[in-house]
């Protein structure tokens, strides 16, 4: 299937199932399938209709739904959407908040920290969000100035609602005598393009947390920034020559300015990022390391062969590159000012990550965080921090308003759209080959739950089954795992010998009369 071809699945699963189902591929449905070629832009809320009436109808009247443990067998359910999961660029889809510009951020909504740099947006400025009284905010190399601006105050649902009621309705359709001209937000309106289908149920206006900011992504973005810009990536390099004039521009860092050598225009090299030999080391220590099986994926395939910089990195290996490997590897590469910040950048992850978080823990790490991104600041040019990096500072009140993200990120969804994909047969009807293999998948799931003497993927061994393995004559030499690999003999010298045989004496019970 093209990779120009767009088309957006609409998942639902249930979270009053058990915490270690409820993500299972068995229990997600595939409700709505907004076919391609294009994102449907504003017309979203057209392909959500139907799903939208059945919300409301669940809400409102409820459905009887048979239940074997009642006496009756039955009862009235009644269902609430909770939140919605996706990245950025789908969330500004749903949301209807624009996710460009200087107000993308929509938890700062219109006390954006935000400047323009050349060529791009930059959330150059987490200044704002320290107490008024730190000496940071006076402190003239964050950007050449100080900061007055008192930090972004918190909107409440009435808020938001007020803003909304100031944008004026859209018509869907993209023909220009019926929607589909196209026009200018009102200074009043900030980010808003038009109210959600979502305030149509009784309940979304009221809940404080209606779009979840996905980890996954975030995670992936800040990595990919981070390992670009340390590696000195092109393709992902965020020290480039327009982030060395913005440094001239704003009269800071002045050992990084851009200067001319004759005719030739030279760059100096910045402390944040590796050398050539460092880069090597680098590279190779990620080529070097092993994993227990299943943990991750085999990072050696994802090193250039020339050991420069990284390619191909998918979402998880950049989960496991940030908690595991580059607070490592990154040690004794640069300076302790920059790897303690990529550290503790490192551990905050970490911790968010965890299967169970602590309400006072991610108030502290709310604290933390708004120090370390200004040490960020401090380090690399403004062009560094896009919208990715100053979505972490809102992680924390996410984790505190939701849970634990391992309910809330896009994990599980990502591998259950790999699925949808293999259901595609015929690459001009997409949609059709997905719906199809969705049924009959869904058959197959229901059938497979009656069947005992089949194998199923119900009772399927695991992928790291032992088995049971033959009893010995010697209780010594038995063994509850499985060995791998190829059958290899090893010759003992006489000092060897000796050492096993006293082994084997004094630990097998089985000798204990002979040996009396």
């Amino acid at each position: 299937m093209s990779l120009s071809y767009s088309m957006w699945p609409v998942v639902l699963t249930t979270y009053n199932l058990p915490l270690w189902i409820y993500m299972k591929v068995e229990y997600l449905m595939l409700s709505l399938l907004i076919p391609g070629p294009q994102s449907p832009g504003k017309d979203m809320d057209v392909f959500l209709r139907p799903l939208i009436d059945e919300l409301k109808e669940l809400w409102v009247h409820g459905l009887d739904t048979r239940d074997a443990a009642s006496e009756n067998g039955v009862f009235r359910m009644r269902a609430a959407l909770l939140w919605t999961v996706n990245d950025f660029p789908a969330r500004s889809s749903l949301s209807r908040w624009s996710g460009q510009g200087y107000r993308a951020c929509p938890t700062c909504n219109e006390d954006r920290p935000s400047m323009r740099v050349i060529g791009k947006t930059a959330y150059f400025g987490h200044r704002r969000f320290l107490p008024t009284n730190h000496h940071w905010r006076s402190n003239l190399q964050f950007d050449g100035r100080t900061e007055r601006k008192r930090p972004p105050r918190r909107f409440s649902t009435t808020d938001i609602l007020e803003q909304l009621r100031r944008v004026k309705t859209g018509i869907p359709g993209k023909h220009p005598n019926y929607g589909g001209v196209k026009r200018k937000r009102g200074d009043d309106e900030l980010n808003w393009r038009k109210k959600s289908i979502f305030y149509e149920l009784p309940y979304w206006a009221t809940i404080e947390l209606k779009h979840n900011l996905d980890v996954m992504h975030i995670e992936k973005n800040v990595c990919d920034s981070l390992l670009g810009t340390l590696l000195t990536d092109p393709h992902k390099l965020k020290d480039t020559d327009n982030a060395r004039r913005d440094l001239a521009k704003l009269g800071i860092r002045h050992e990084l300015h851009l200067f001319e050598d004759g005719n030739k225009l030279m760059k100096p090299a910045a402390d944040y990022t590796f050398s050539e030999a460092n880069r090597r080391k680098f590279c190779r220590f990620i080529r070097s390391v092993k994993f227990p099986d299943g943990f991750a994926s085999n990072l050696l395939k994802n090193v250039a062969q020339n050991d420069s910089h990284l390619l191909g990195l998918k979402s998880h290996d950049c989960h496991v590159i940030m908690q595991r490997l580059l607070p490592v590897g990154c040690r004794s590469l640069v300076n302790k000012n920059i790897w303690s910040t990529i550290v503790e950048l490192c551990t905050f992850f970490k911790q968010l990550c965890a299967s169970t978080v602590n309400v006072s823990d991610m108030v502290e790490a709310q604290n933390q965080l708004v120090l370390i991104l200004c040490k960020l600041e401090r380090i690399f040019p403004p062009a560094f921090f896009d919208i990715m990096i100053h979505l972490v500072l809102h992680l924390p009140e996410e984790a505190i308003l939701g849970g634990p993200v391992h309910m809330r990120w896009m994990y599980p969804f990502e591998r259950y759209l790999k699925r949808l994909k293999d259901y595609v047969r015929n690459a001009a009807k997409a949609e059709g080959s997905i719906a199809e293999g969705y049924v009959v998948d869904e058959a197959l799931t229901f059938c497979s739950r009656y069947f005992d003497d089949v194998e199923t993927r119900f009772n399927r061994p695991d992928r790291n089954d032992d088995g049971i393995h033959p009893s010995r004559q010697l209780s010594v030499f038995e063994s509850q795992c499985k060995p791998l690999g190829k059958q290899s003999y090893v010759e003992l010298d006489n000092n060897d010998r000796d050492n096993a045989e006293f082994y084997i004496l004094n630990n097998s019970p089985e000798l204990e009369p002979y040996l009396k």
